[in-house]
């Protein structure tokens, strides 16, 4: 009864991962909140073409673009204290369903069964290590501490479970449904966001507004509502993709493109370094998807799945799950096969 207290207890406290990003809402929020300021009281501090660079000392401009680089550079480790909705581009990060191991589920049983053998015998032989370590470092006088320390440091633990690519049957077939599902939900927010940034873009133009000012006070306002979608309400999820959450987002990477975009109209060093980023980070994560579409669906990746989930994003916002149910992949294989023959 205890145990399940506590468990529910926990469930009710946003975890950190939730509080960093909420955070980082605030951050940006104020972020935006100055340059608005800016943009009213000081023609010329919104102008990286004027103000980029150390030659004038540490400015706002100088400040926006540490920002951004920061935020955009946490997409290229795979370590990185981030979202597993941005993650599940590595393998690292992707547990085989029983529909992606070769074999079946029986396979994938075997698997865990073979991990959990592995877990014990590494216990058995960790204890007998560390009580002799601890012998030595007592002999000699050592620090229990900084072993500890330096034992943490040698363990990659999350290469000691990992899955082998081998291991994995995801056939032609398999992957045609992947990246069908796929398309349905990316083409859609294609095809707003250009849309969306064209019609903005022509109305700035119109007003004779379409300036490096107006262009970065732009980006800072995606930037702050990326992590509004993150923490509270995403309208590109609830209208256009129907996923079940973040973890499951298919553009979860995309940030840093979106950001970017309003930069087309700043260019300049500023403009073209980030955008070049942004660009390395999509190709990146699209060339992801292609090659591996198992991690980026929950039904081919159990890290994706709500039992599996140690980031609650959903704090919030509750996932989609009840209202977005998913065609199991069998099933759709069959009507596949069906159709063919």
């Amino acid at each position: 009864m205890k145990a399940r207290e506590h468990i529910e207890r926990q469930a009710s406290r946003p975890t950190p991962l939730f509080v960093s990003y909420a955070v980082q809402l605030a951050f940006r929020l104020a972020l935006l909140c100055v340059a608005a300021y800016l943009f009213v009281a000081d023609h010329n501090a919104l102008r990286p073409s004027r103000t980029f660079g150390l030659s004038g000392g540490f400015n706002f401009v100088d400040f926006v673009f540490v920002a951004l680089v920061a935020d955009f550079l946490t997409k290229f480790f795979v370590r990185a204290p981030i979202s597993s909705g941005s993650l599940k581009q590595y393998r690292l990060y992707h547990i085989p369903t029983a529909v992606t191991v070769r074999g079946g589920r029986e396979a994938l049983q075997a698997q865990f069964r073979s991990i959990a053998e592995l877990g014990r015998r590494l216990a058995e032989e960790g204890k007998t290590a560390f009580s002799e370590t601890l012998q030595g470092l007592a002999a000699r006088g050592g620090s229990i501490a900084s072993f500890v320390r330096r034992l943490l440091n040698d363990i990659d633990f999350l290469n000691v479970f990992s899955f082998d690519e081998k291991d994995l049957a995801v056939d032609k077939s398999l992957r045609s449904v992947l990246y069908r599902d796929r398309t349905r939900e990316i083409v859609p927010v294609i095809v707003f966001w250009v849309l969306l940034n064209a019609a903005g873009a022509a109305v700035l133009h119109h007003f004779g507004m379409l300036n490096e000012r107006t262009a970065l006070l732009w980006s800072l306002v995606y930037f702050v509502f990326d992590m509004i979608c993150v923490v509270f309400w995403c309208p590109l999820q609830l209208f256009l993709m129907r996923n079940r959450c973040c973890t499951t987002c298919q553009i979860f990477n995309w940030d840093a493109i979106m950001v970017a975009t309003p930069l087309v109209f700043v260019g300049g060093w500023f403009g073209w370094l980030l955008i070049a980023m942004a660009l390395i980070i999509l190709v990146r994560w699209e060339l992801a998807a292609i090659r591996h579409p198992e991690r980026f669906d929950e039904r081919t990746n159990a890290r994706l799945t709500c039992a599996q989930c140690v980031d609650k994003l959903c704090y919030l916002r509750k996932p989609l799950a009840a209202k977005v149910p998913r065609a199991d992949l069998r099933d759709l294989l069959a009507a596949d096969e069906k159709r063919k023959g």
